[in-house]
């Protein structure tokens, strides 16, 4: 297991998140050390990371006050080639800039739209290399267009899929007032997603929609999806969509998500 110290407060700007933000984190991190483990003595010509919103680098939970390293904080504490990170909020990306540094001066970091930024990111990418995405939208912020582009590069996604957080709770904004709303524009152009759900159940809403984005990534030459439900209590918030055209990788997700964020440890048996 990748064994971090602790993060302290160093005076930047430390985003206050909701408890949920740690189970996230706690999954990306296990992932990140099997990935960069069993991959380092492979074939590859490097190992990169990508996260297209990248927050500040440190987060404080909003409830227990705990801090608590962000995403490409956690990478770059890790044995990756490059990093590549993006952020759109100028507080965010300031700290990001400073905590990152620190660690990998090497490191390329934007600021803006990461749906504009893709393609720069991409053109610094070698090929013959591995990669690993983590897509931690604060919403229903990632066009599909951007995972098309993404594509085109050979790497495994984590995709933070906001079912509830957003989908469902801005459900009469998306379906009903705006054809070209966020939904629409995750989905990708052509989906018809609201003949999908028309009549559906209200309790399967979510559950629809997430095949239907599952279905979508596959068109991108993905094959091998799992995923990880998050909740707080006994309310789902958002599930976290592994994606990979490798079936070793699937095997690598399963593997760090027996053991929960709690300690708790569930096991996933093959169908056949």
């Amino acid at each position: 297991m990748l064994e971090l110290p602790h993060p302290k407060d160093d005076g930047l700007f430390i985003p206050t998140v909701g408890e949920w933000s740690h189970d996230k984190h706690y999954f990306l991190m296990r992932y990140i050390d099997a990935f960069t483990t069993s991959m380092k003595n492979k074939n590859w010509a490097g190992l990169h990371y990508i996260d297209l919103f990248a927050g500040a680098g440190i987060e404080k939970l909003e409830t227990s006050g705990k801090l608590e390293w962000g995403s490409a904080t956690i990478a770059a504490q890790a044995g990756f080639t490059q990093l590549h990170l993006c952020e759109m909020d100028k507080r965010n990306h300031e700290a990001l800039k400073s905590r990152v540094y620190k660690i990998r001066p090497d490191a390329q970091i934007l600021i803006g739209d990461a749906n504009e930024k893709i393609t720069e990111i991409i053109g610094q990418i070698p090929n013959r290399t591995l990669s690993l995405a983590f897509l931690d939208p604060y919403g229903l912020h990632m066009e599909f267009e951007t995972l098309k582009t993404l594509s085109a590069v050979r790497a495994d996604l984590v995709i933070f899929f906001p079912d509830h957080l957003d989908t469902l709770r801005n459900w009469e904004k998306y379906y009903f007032k705006n054809p070209k709303s966020n939904l629409d524009r995750c989905f990708g152009t052509g989906t018809d997603w609201r003949a999908k759900i028309d009549g559906a159940p209200r309790d399967r809403r979510a559950e629809i929609l997430r095949e239907l984005y599952v279905s979508q990534i596959r068109t991108l030459g993905y094959e091998y999806f799992e995923s990880e439900r998050i909740t707080m209590g006994n309310h789902p918030l958002y599930v976290l969509i592994f994606c990979s055209r490798s079936e070793l990788a699937a095997k690598l997700w399963r593997g760090i998500s027996q053991i929960k964020a709690d300690k708790q440890r569930t096991f996933k048996f093959n169908k056949d």
